[in-house]
C-alpha cells in the first residue's frame, strides 16, 4: 500500500481557485493535500512520528529471517483502538500498525535496527513530581548543568544559541540545602542562576518553588541511579533555618561593589580552599523595605512581615511575571552558582551525563546516548534523531535539550573528522622522499609530514559550518561550469504564522486541536516555539512538495526544469527560507537569442501585476499581503540613502525590456566625452526623479504609464532613454502598471501554492549569477570564515601542531556561532540543508595528490620500508576499470560522472561490476542524472604543467600514468600539443589536443566568463549592495532583524568557558555557596530578560 501515492492522487478542492487549467489545478491540489499532513504515523519499532511517505503497513509475517528479533522489535504499542472517540477520530492514522522504511529493511535482513526501542531506547514515564518544573527548577535539580546562552530572536521571539554548550558539575546538595524553605507551597523564591557569582550577567532569572524542588529530588533519589547518594536536609526546623540565615546576614555586611570584588578574587583564584569562602547566604533589604520597617504597623502587618522575613516570595495563584516581580517584591534576589568552582567536563567521558543534565527526560537515569550493553551501537546523530522525532515529545519541546543535542552531535563529528584529517598527506615529501610505513608510525615524523595549513578543511562534514558551505559553493561553481548559466533564481520564505498546517501539526502532537483563524499573533508564536522540531520538519516537507509536486509536475510553472540546486538559509528571526537555481530546458540565453524572445519567456513565467480582486480574489489577497513593498518604507529602506535601497517603487513599463549600459566612448581619454556622459546621467536622474515623486505620493493614482508621464511632460520614448542612460549594467525591467510599482516579482502558480513571500528573477549572464546571486546565497558565512582565518593565522604564529590548531579553530567557532532552534533541529536530525539534481564528484589530478593513509592497525602489521601505505582513490579505481569494450575509450571524467563506487559496507544492487586488482566494485548511476565533476584548477600561464596534466588526466583515456607522457614528449604540455594516439578499437591516429578539447566541451561551458567571475568573487568578495535587489523582501527582514537585536555584551565572550573537548582538562573544585542581592527596579534588567535566557 503506497500511502504517499494514494495521498498525492487524492484531489480535494480546499478553496475556490480561479485557475481553469486542469493540469495546474491538479498540481495545486496534490501539493495542498501533501503539506496538510503532519508527522502522525508512528513506527512500531522505533516510535518515531513520521510522514506517510516514510512508513509502510507492518506485515509481521515478512520478517522470518530472524523471528526472535522481529518479535522483540515490533512493539505494537502505538496502534490506536477507538473506545470513546468521536465520529471523526483524531488518531485515525494510528489505527494501523506502521513501520518506517529504515526499520523495515533492517528487520528483513534479520538484524535489530539501531534505533529500535528494544535497543535500550525506551523512555521511562515521567513521575508527577517532575512534570511541572520550570526551566530554573530543572537546572537546580540537575547534577550537571549544560550552560549556554539562549537569546530571543526578533519578529516572533524564537530561540537561538550563541556560543557553545558547556556541561559543568553542579553541587545540587549544597545549593538546595543552603536555600531557605518557604512556609507554604504558594511561596516562591526569586533566583538568579549564574555560572560564577562574580559575573554581572546571569544564566537564568526566574522564580523557584522549593516545595517542587524538594519533592522532585526525593523522587529522583528513589528512582534515579545517579541520585542515590544525595542528601537533602528537608527536615530542618523553620526557626533554626531562619536563625542561621540571619546569622549569615549579620556576619557579613558589605556593599554591592565589595561583594562583587570579593567574589571576583575568588573566581580568579580557582585553587582557593573551601574554608576561605566565608560568604554563605547574605541578604540585603531594599531602601523601600527599610523605610517601611521604621513606620508603625498593625498586627496583621507584623504577622505578614514575620512570615515573609528573609524571603523573596510570589504566589502560585497568579502566574509569575518578571515585570510584576521587579515592581512588587524587592526583598531580595538569591544568586546561586552551583557550578562556581567546577570546570567544564568532557561530555563523552562522564557516564550518564545526559540523564544527570536532563533528569526530567530520564527520571530513572537509563537509556541515554552512552547506555552500556546495547545490542547494536547507535551513533550520536542517529540517537538524537530518534529522541527528537519520538512520538513522546519530551525532548522535542525542550529547547535546551535541542541545543544540547546539536552541540554534542557536532562535537562528536568534529572529533572524528580531526582524526581523519590527521591521516591525510601526500605520498612524496617536499624533499622528494617517498613516505613509508615506519614514517607514518613515528609520531614526531608524522607531525611534520601531514601538516596542513588549511585547518578548517576538517569542518567540511560539519553541517552548517563555514567550511561546509564553502565546499557547497565550490560544488555550485562546478555545476555552473558543466551545466552553464541557470535560468531562474528563486527565494521562498517561511511564513508559519500564515500556514495552518504547521500550527495544527504541532498542536496535534500535543494532543490538542485549535482553530487557526481564532489564534492571535502571540498565540501562534508561542505554539511555534513549543516545538521547533515539528516546525522545521513541516517546512522541509513543504519544500519537498514544492519541488516534486509543483516545479517538476506536468504543470511546469516555470518551464521544464532539467536541473536545480537549492540551499536552506536561516534568517535572523530563526525561520528558514530557501534560495534556488533552476536550469530550464530550451530557455533563451541573453546575448545569444533575440531580446524579444528573452522578454517573452520572462513574461510567460514572471508577473509583477496586482491581480484583479474580482477575477482572482485569492491571488489578489496573497500578493497584497506578502509581495507588496510598504509605501511608508522602513528604517532599513533608506539607511544612509535618500532613496529606497530596495529600488521601490519600481519603474512602470508598458512592456518588458532589457536595458544595457551605454558603450564607452571610442576615445576614453577625451575628458569632453566623460563630461557629456556625466551630464546625460545627471539629467536623466533629474527627469526620472519627477516620476518617482509622483509614484511615492499616496494621494495620486494613475491608470497607465502614459497618464503618469503626461503629468511630467515626458514621452514614453524619452522615459525609456532616461532609464537606459542611468543603467550601469544589463538589467531587466518588468512590465508594470503604475499601481504595480510596489509589487515584487512572482510566479502566479507558485505563489498561490506557497502562500508566503517569494522572489523570482531571470539570470542574464554568468557574471551576474556568480557575483550577485551566489554571493547572496553564501553571504551568511563570510564573516565567520574571515574570523576563523584570523584564528588560523594566529595559531601559525604560535607554531601549534595541526591537531592543536584544529582544536583551537573549533573552540573559536563554537564560542562565536549562533544557531536558531530550527537550524539546530536541521543539523542534528540530518534534515536537508541543500539539495541538487546531480551529485558533485571531486577528482584529484595532481601527481602528488593528498591521500589518506591506511588505519594504524594495518600499518603495524606491515614492514617498515613498505611504501604502499595509502588507501586507493578515484584515479586508482579508474585505471583498474573493468576490461570491457565500453570502458576502453572512457576518460576519467566520464567514469566519475557515469559510475559510482560501491563500498564494502554498502548494499550491492544490480549491475555491479568488479574492478581489476581487487580494488572494489562500481555501479552505473541509474537514479538521477550523471554527476557533475569538480577538480583543482591551475593557471595556464602560471602553472602550465599542472594545467595540461589536469586536462590529460580528465579527458584522455588511459590505464597507466606512463600513457600520458612519452620519451619524445616528456611534459604534459608538449604531449597535449603535439602527440597523437591510437585509441582502442580504432585504426587511425588522433591528435591528443583534439580528443581532449572535444571531451572538454561536454564538461566545461562558458568557461572563460565563469572563471573570470569566480576570480573576481574570490578576490573582491560578495557584492553586498546588490543583495537588496535580488530578494528585497527577505533582505529587508534581515536588515530589520539586525536593527532590532540587542547589541552584543562584550562580557559574554569573556565569561565563556573553553570547551574541554578542544582544550586541556583541568582539575575539578568545589562550588561556592549562594548569595542574595537586593532586588532593584532596573528597567534594563527586564529588557535583558526579555531578550535572552541561559540554561
Amino acid at each position: 500500500m503506497n500511502l504517499m501515492r494514494q495521498q498525492r492522487h487524492t484531489v480535494q478542492n480546499t478553496q475556490p481557485d480561479t485557475v481553469q487549467d486542469p493540469t495546474v489545478l491538479r498540481a495545486l491540489n496534490v501539493f495542498r493535500n501533501v503539506i496538510k499532513q503532519g508527522p502522525t504515523y508512528v513506527c512500531t519499532c522505533c516510535a518515531r512520528a513520521l510522514f506517510s511517505n516514510q512508513v509502510k503497513s507492518c506485515d509481521r509475517e515478512r520478517y522470518q529471517k530472524n523471528p526472535t528479533v522481529a518479535s522483540v522489535c515490533l512493539t505494537g504499542n502505538y496502534v490506536h483502538v477507538c473506545s470513546d472517540c468521536p465520529d471523526e477520530c483524531a488518531l485515525e492514522n494510528r489505527k494501523t500498525e506502521w513501520i518506517c522504511h529504515c526499520c523495515h529493511n533492517t528487520l528483513l535482513r534479520g538484524l535489530m535496527p539501531d534505533i529500535a526501542l528494544a535497543n535500550k531506547l525506551q523512555f521511562t514515564t515521567i513521575p508527577p513530581e517532575l512534570c511541572d518544573l520550570n526551566v530554573l527548577e530543572r537546572h537546580v535539580i540537575a547534577k550537571y548543568i549544560p550552560f549556554a546562552k539562549i537569546v530571543t530572536l526578533p519578529k516572533g521571539q524564537q530561540r537561538a544559541i550563541k556560543g557553545a554548550v558547556i556541561s559543568v558539575a553542579s553541587e545540587v546538595e549544597t545549593t538546595v540545602n543552603s536555600l531557605p524553605r518557604p512556609r507554604s507551597e504558594s511561596q516562591l523564591l526569586t533566583v538568579k542562576l549564574k555560572r560564577r557569582l562574580c559575573y554581572q550577567g546571569h544564566y537564568q532569572f526566574q522564580t523557584l518553588n522549593m516545595q517542587k524542588v524538594l519533592s522532585a529530588l526525593r523522587k529522583l533519589k528513589d528512582i534515579h541511579s545517579e541520585y542515590k547518594d544525595i542528601f537533602i536536609n528537608a527536615e530542618l526546623p523553620e526557626e533554626e533555618m531562619f536563625n542561621e540565615h540571619e546569622q549569615c546576614t549579620n556576619d557579613i555586611s558589605v556593599t554591592d561593589g565589595e561583594m562583587f570584588n570579593e567574589h571576583e578574587e575568588c573566581a580568579n583564584d580557582i585553587s582557593a580552599p573551601d574554608e576561605e569562602m566565608d560568604i554563605d547566604i547574605t541578604e540585603e533589604q531594599s531602601n523601600e523595605n527599610e523605610h517601611n520597617e521604621n513606620e508603625p504597623n498593625d498586627s496583621n502587618d507584623d504577622t505578614a512581615e514575620e512570615q515573609s522575613r528573609g524571603l523573596a516570595l510570589d504566589t502560585c495563584l497568579q502566574p509569575p511575571d518578571l515585570g510584576q516581580q521587579l515592581l512588587t517584591y524587592d526583598d531580595g534576589i538569591f544568586c546561586i552558582a552551583p557550578a562556581e568552582r567546577n570546570t567544564p567536563v568532557n561530555t563523552f567521558k562522564i557516564p550518564k551525563l545526559e540523564s544527570m543534565a536532563f533528569p526530567v527526560q530520564f527520571p530513572d537515569g537509563t537509556n541515554t546516548f552512552d547506555e552500556p550493553g546495547r545490542a547494536k551501537h547507535v551513533s550520536p546523530s542517529r540517537y538524537f534523531n530518534s529522541r527528537l522525532f519520538s512520538i513522546d515529545n519530551r525532548c522535542a519541546k525542550d529547547t535546551n535539550y535541542i541545543f544540547f543535542a546539536q552541540f554534542v552531535t557536532e562535537m562528536h563529528m568534529a572529533t572524528s573528522s580531526m582524526s581523519i584529517q590527521l591521516r591525510k598527506g601526500k605520498p612524496m615529501t617536499r624533499d622528494g622522499r617517498r613516505i613509508n610505513c615506519s614514517m607514518l608510525q613515528d609520531k614526531q615524523e608524522l607531525e611534520k609530514l601531514v601538516i596542513n595549513k588549511e585547518a578548517t578543511r576538517f569542518m567540511q562534514p560539519l553541517r552548517g559550518t563555514p567550511a561546509y558551505w564553502e565546499k557547497s559553493l565550490r560544488d555550485l561553481f562546478a555545476m555552473l561550469r558543466q551545466l552553464g548559466t541557470p535560468t531562474f533564481f528563486c527565494t521562498f520564505s517561511a511564513a508559519e504564522m500564515r500556514w495552518p498546517d504547521v500550527i495544527t501539526a504541532i498542536k496535534a502532537q500535543q494532543g490538542e486541536t485549535v482553530n487557526f483563524a481564532e489564534l492571535d499573533w502571540s498565540e501562534k508564536c508561542e505554539i511555534l516555539r513549543s516545538n521547533p522540531v515539528t516546525a522545521m520538519r513541516m517546512f522541509e516537507k513543504r519544500v519537498e512538495a514544492l519541488m516534486r509536486d509543483l516545479i517538476n509536475s506536468p504543470a511546469q510553472p516555470i518551464g521544464e526544469v532539467i536541473d536545480f540546486f537549492y540551499r536552506v538559509e536561516f534568517q535572523l528571526r530563526g525561520s528558514p527560507h530557501i534560495h534556488c537555481l533552476f536550469w530550464v530546458k530550451d530557455a533563451p540565453e541573453f546575448e545569444k537569442d533575440q531580446d524579444q524572445d528573452v522578454c517573452d519567456f520572462i513574461d510567460k513565467y514572471i508577473s509583477c501585476k496586482l491581480p484583479d480582486p474580482d477575477r482572482d480574489p485569492e491571488l489578489h489577497r496573497i500578493v497584497s499581503e506578502v509581495q507588496m513593498h510598504s509605501r511608508n518604507h522602513s528604517k532599513s529602506c533608506r539607511k544612509n540613502k535618500k532613496h529606497c535601497r530596495f529600488g521601490f517603487p519600481k519603474p512602470p513599463i508598458s512592456r518588458t525590456m532589457i536595458s544595457r549600459p551605454r558603450p564607452p566612448p571610442a576615445d576614453q581619454s577625451d575628458e569632453g566625452n566623460k563630461a557629456e556622459e556625466i551630464n546625460d546621467a545627471s539629467f536623466a536622474k533629474e527627469q526620472l526623479q519627477k516620476v518617482w515623486d509622483l509614484l511615492n505620493d499616496s494621494t495620486l493614482s494613475f491608470d497607465c504609464v502614459t497618464q503618469l508621464l503626461h503629468k511630467v511632460n515626458m514621452t514614453y520614448e524619452e522615459y525609456e532613454k532616461h532609464i537606459d542612460t542611468i543603467s550601469t549594467s544589463s538589467s531587466i525591467f518588468m512590465e508594470r502598471r503604475p499601481q504595480d510599482c510596489w509589487v515584487n516579482g512572482y510566479n502566479p502558480m507558485l505563489l498561490r501554492a506557497w502562500d508566503a513571500n517569494m522572489d523570482i528573477q531571470f539570470i542574464l549572464n554568468p557574471y551576474s549569477c556568480i557575483m550577485y546571486i551566489l554571493s547572496y546565497i553564501s553571504k551568511a558565512e563570510h564573516e565567520m570564515s574571515d574570523y576563523l582565518k584570523k584564528v588560523i593565522k594566529d595559531s601559525n604564529h604560535d607554531n601549534l601542531s595541526e591537531r592543536e590548531c584544529m582544536k583551537q579553530v573549533m573552540n573559536a567557532y563554537s564560542k562565536n556561532r549562533e544557531v536558531s532552534a530550527q537550524e539546530a533541529v536541521s543539523r542534528t536530525c540530518s534534515l536537508k540543508l541543500k539539495s541538487s539534481s546531480r551529485a558533485v564528484i571531486f577528482i584529484p589530478t595532481d601527481d602528488n595528490a593528498v591521500k589518506m593513509s591506511l588505519p594504524m592497525k594495518y600499518l603495524q602489521t606491515m614492514d617498515d620500508d613498505v611504501e604502499n601505505v595509502w588507501m586507493t582513490g578515484l584515479p586508482d579505481k579508474y585505471k583498474a576499470r573493468p576490461n570491457r569494450p565500453e570502458f576502453e575509450n572512457m576518460c576519467m571524467a566520464e567514469f566519475a560522472s557515469e559510475y559510482r563506487i560501491v563500498y564494502a559496507g554498502q548494499k550491492k544492487g544490480k549491475n555491479v561490476l568488479p574492478l581489476q586488482k581487487n580494488l572494489g566494485h562500481i555501479q552505473k548511476r541509474t537514479r538521477g542524472k550523471p554527476a557533475v565533476i569538480r577538480f583543482a584548477r591551475f593557471s595556464q600561464q602560471k602553472n602550465p604543467e599542472k594545467f595540461y596534466g589536469t586536462l590529460l588526466k580528465l579527458y584522455l583515456p588511459y590505464r597507466s600514468d606512463e600513457q600520458l607522457k612519452s620519451a619524445r614528449f616528456q611534459t604534459y604540455e608538449s604531449f597535449y600539443a603535439f602527440a597523437s594516439v591510437k585509441l582502442p578499437g580504432t585504426d587511425e591516429l588522433q591528435r591528443v589536443c583534439n580528443i581532449v578539447n572535444e571531451t572538454r566541451e561536454k564538461y566545461e561551458k562558458h568557461n572563460e566568463a565563469i572563471e573570470q567571475a569566480i576570480e573576481d568573487f574570490e578576490q573582491n568578495g560578495p557584492v553586498e549592495d546588490a543583495w537588496t535587489t535580488l530578494a528585497p523582501a527577505n533582505e529587508m527582514v534581515r536588515l530589520e532583524s539586525i536593527s532590532e537585536r540587542e547589541p552584543t555584551d562584550p562580557n559574554d565572550v569573556n565569561e565563556q568557558d573553553d570547551i574541554p573537548e578542544y582544550t586541556a582538562s583541568t582539575s575539578v573544585r568545589n562550588t561556592a555557596m549562594p548569595l542574595s542581592e537586593t532586588g532593584a527596579k532596573d528597567v534594563s534588567l527586564v529588557k535583558t530578560h526579555n531578550n535572552f535566557c541561559i540554561f
